[in-house]
């Protein structure tokens, strides 16, 4: 049998865990008999160098902006249909119909690639199942992450690409479920391993030495410490070496970080990793080896140039590797006793040599993946994201705080966790091993049957440090029921703007912090699209929302009390529907309020005005962004002094502690407009507002030429707002009168009065001014134009004139 493989290789960097997977899926075919093997790559030449045994094919690139990779795979759907003169010939999509019609199958090998982020990707693997199946060949898909990011026309195509295949292997639980939602007849969907975990199991068979030794030799450097960088400066160029300068002895702490930090500031990420491998090396009294999973050879970028990054932080020497093949960094990472990564193979790699692992996810792709890659061994609970470290909450006070009781843990409990994987070992070996043994099968166009060999069980290996670090910052496993009190309280109003009501739920169940609860208060609008949106997304919600439907509109501060009442909680905030959070929004605004000298009663944050525009003759509607502007740009604080003159804020600015409202009261539910200015006017004048700057994390979304219900009220009933402002000032004047009397006020309004005629003659006066001036400006024009003809020039100019008999 002659099988075509598709995964990521021979990129220009170099990608450990690609590499590794294309390994595993051709030495497993080649274990079952299937030797005849076509390999697609972006590089013939270095795929050659290290497969053996194999043809090369090159691959097939798509572009990476949406709409271009949506044509061009329309374009691919209309040669196969026949219309072959849409594409050029020398279009290498010929080439790779003719060399897929040659083969007998195709493996689209494991890969976290099905999803929006990368959905260049995504539309290849699109391209050679629809290839293969218009040939009539069989697809079978192998250790898989699908989404969590996809647009609807991207989320199609994964759908089309899944119902294309014989067979569909997903590693984790998450991207399971979502298979089965977009292909719920679909028999061939089933869990399956890494495809790499096979090729790492095999390779501790092998006879090498247990700390590498017999590995090629790579260049090293010794990166100088935070203490050394004090004297040569922090960009001191790291010192070359051959071999790694510590005790072979000693414990051996592999670490592989990726430059990508998720919503996170890569100096915040950069000084958390070193934290905590500084407490390991306290703990542990190991070496650090930094392992570069993805870089160019000789180049020294990505993780390379980022652990420099990392080393520079620490306190503790370490030793840092150039990028290597995949067979030499999997041994390194396989040797290790610690391994601490924000990287998914690395993890793998770890779990399979049986080292303690300490897996920290700077975002929800990172955190499914390799929680699927710990669940393989029935580990859970460990992944730890990084959201937790930079702000641990009830854990620990700070980042080094949660860093020394997390690696106290992980080592008091690293001989448990070594016996445990060692005892799993077999299991995996095996679960592996039939997951292979299908994939063989499904080549064939049969659908194999399903595997009686059982998953892996649970394991009690692990810390509950992990577990409490995740807690506040993971979303739940199970339902969070409604008696459970949340930390935050997210009241959101809508009214039959389903489009951007769809956009804002995602923005909640982006944010970094997940203990909250959304309130949805759904005014009078048609029930219907509010709970089909909500129940698209019951799972990630898990169980956070309450839905609240009104009969009839009731303004939306009464919709802001009505969610008021339906949630308790330590904090509060109002999240319009058009609007949106930065996904650390509640991260940074609860741990504002939360230190322990905080007497500030709520926090604001700096606001981006986001412009945007709807196009609503397109199919589905489309939302473009047409510009921004910071929010009141020269804010540094904000203060009842500047409030009274205009709000300085706006809804999704703000969160607060719930006991403000026993002091203030509720939103006056009397104002139909300007009801945020007026809530900030009481709560300023009873407590202090706190106010983070730097980078936007809160963006207030405008439409200014919107009109009706997709419109901001401000724009679209803006004559409204002018009139409850004047109210809002007035009812305000009154009572103050009432108090105080008007004596003031009126000494006050003769001598605004004086000041407003003074105003009004100098304004008659700068007038005056500017049309003497414009007259002056007006003769010395003429001025200057008699004098150059008076000039020496002008005599020439006569001279020629006449001379010619013009003029």
């Amino acid at each position: 049998m002659r099988v075509a493989i598709l995964n990521d290789i021979g990129q220009a960097n170099y990608h450990v865990g690609d590499e590794a997977m294309g390994h595993a899926a051709v030495a497993a075919l080649q274990a079952r008999g299937v030797t005849d093997l076509v390999v697609l790559t972006r590089d013939a030449a270095q795929t050659l160098t290290y497969f053996e045994s194999v043809e090369t094919v090159p691959a097939l690139p798509f572009p990476w902006p949406p709409a271009q990779r949506e044509r061009r795979l329309a374009q691919i759907d209309r040669v196969l249909a026949g219309e072959t003169g849409v594409l050029p010939d020398s279009d290498p999509v010929f080439a790779l119909i003719e060399a897929l019609r040659g083969v007998d199958a195709v493996l689209i090998a494991g890969g976290g690639n099905m999803n929006s982020g990368f959905g260049w990707l995504l539309y290849e693997r699109a391209a050679v199942a629809r290839i293969a199946r218009s040939a009539g060949k069989p697809v079978v898909i192998s250790g898989q992450t699908l989404g969590p990011s996809l647009s609807a026309p991207d989320r199609e195509v994964l759908r089309q690409t899944l119902e294309s295949a014989v067979l569909v292997g997903l590693r984790e639980a998450e991207s399971l479920h979502l298979a089965r939602t977009l292909c719920p007849g679909h028999k061939g969907i089933r869990s399956c391993p890494d495809d790499a975990v096979g090729w790492a199991l095999d390779a501790l068979s092998a006879p090498w030495a247990k700390h590498g030794s017999d590995a090629p030799s790579a260049r090293t450097s010794v990166v100088p410490t935070i203490d050394q960088t004090v004297s040569e400066g922090p960009d001191a160029e790291p010192a070359s070496a051959d071999l790694v300068p510590s005790d072979p002895t000693r414990p051996r702490i592999v670490a592989t970080f990726a430059p990508g930090a998720g919503a996170f500031e890569k100096s915040e990420a950069a000084e958390a990793f070193a934290v905590v491998l500084d407490a390991l090396v306290h703990r542990t009294g190991g070496a650090v080896e930094f392992v570069p999973h993805l870089a160019q050879f000789g180049e020294h970028d990505h993780d390379e140039e980022f652990h420099r990054r990392i080393a520079r932080r620490m306190h503790s020497e370490s030793v840092q590797y150039e990028i290597e093949p995949a067979a030499v960094s999997l041994r390194r990472t396989l040797t290790a006793d610690f391994v601490v990564s924000s990287r998914y193979h690395p993890v793998v790699f770890g779990l399979a040599g049986g080292a303690t692992v300490l897996p920290i996810a700077v975002d929800e792709f990172a955190e499914v993946r390799m929680t699927g890659a710990c669940a393989t061994w029935g580990i859970t609970g460990q992944v730890v994201p990084l959201a937790a470290l930079i702000t641990p909450r009830s854990v620990a006070w700070d980042l080094r705080d949660a860093a020394q009781k997390w690696t106290r843990e992980a080592v008091e409990a690293h001989r448990e966790v070594a016996d445990d994987l060692l005892a799993r070992r077999a299991d995996v070996r095996e679960v592996s091993a039939a997951w292979w043994d299908a994939v063989t099968v499904g080549l064939t166009g049969s659908a194999p049957s399903p595997s009686g060999v059982q998953e892996v069980p649970a394991s009690g290996a692990g810390t509950e440090i992990a577990r409490a670090l995740r807690r506040d910052w993971t979303r739940p496993l199970a339902p969070v029921p409604e008696s459970h009190r949340p930390a935050v309280a997210i009241i959101m109003r809508t009214k039959d703007r389903a489009l951007l009501l769809e956009r804002a739920l995602d923005d909640v169940l982006a944010q970094s912090f997940a203990d909250w609860r959304l309130v949805l208060v759904n005014d009078g609008g048609d029930p219907e699209p509010v709970e089909a949106l909500v129940a698209a997304r019951e799972r990630e919600f898990a169980g956070r929302v309450s839905v609240i439907h009104n009969r009839r509109a009731f303004g939306m501060e009464a919709a802001s009390n009505i969610g008021l009442h339906a949630a308790d909680s330590e904090f509060v905030c109002v999240h319009d529907d058009d609007d949106r959070w930065h996904p650390l929004f509640l991260q940074r605004t609860v741990a504002y309020l939360e230190r322990p000298s905080c007497d500030d009663g709520g926090v604001m944050v700096r606001t981006e005005i986001v412009y945007e525009q709807i196009d609503l003759s397109a199919d589905p509607p489309v939302i473009t962004e047409t510009g921004r502007e910071t929010f009141w740009k020269d804010l540094q604080s904000i203060t009842l002094s500047d409030l009274v003159m205009i709000n300085r804020g706006v809804p999704i600015s703000l969160l607060y502690r719930r006991e403000m409202h026993r002091l203030i009261g509720e939103y006056d539910e009397t104002l139909p407009a300007v009801g945020d200015w007026e809530f900030h006017l009481r709560f300023a004048q009873a407590s202090t507002i706190g106010f983070i700057d730097g980078r936007p994390l809160a963006f207030w979304q405008q439409r200014p030429d919107q009109a009706g219900h997709l419109g901001n009220s401000m724009h679209a009933q803006a004559e409204r707002h002018r009139r409850y402002d004047l109210e809002v000032r007035e009812r305000h004047f009154q009572e103050w009168t009432r108090q105080n009397g008007i004596g003031l006020p009126l000494y006050l309004a003769r001598e605004f009065h004086g000041l407003q005629q003074r105003l009004d003659v100098l304004e008659r006066q700068n007038a005056e001014l500017t049309v003497l001036i414009r007259e002056q400006q007006r003769e010395l024009h003429h001025v200057a134009d008699v004098m150059a003809d008076n000039s020496f020039f002008g005599f020439i100019k006569r001279k020629l004139r006449r001379f010619f008999g013009v003029g």
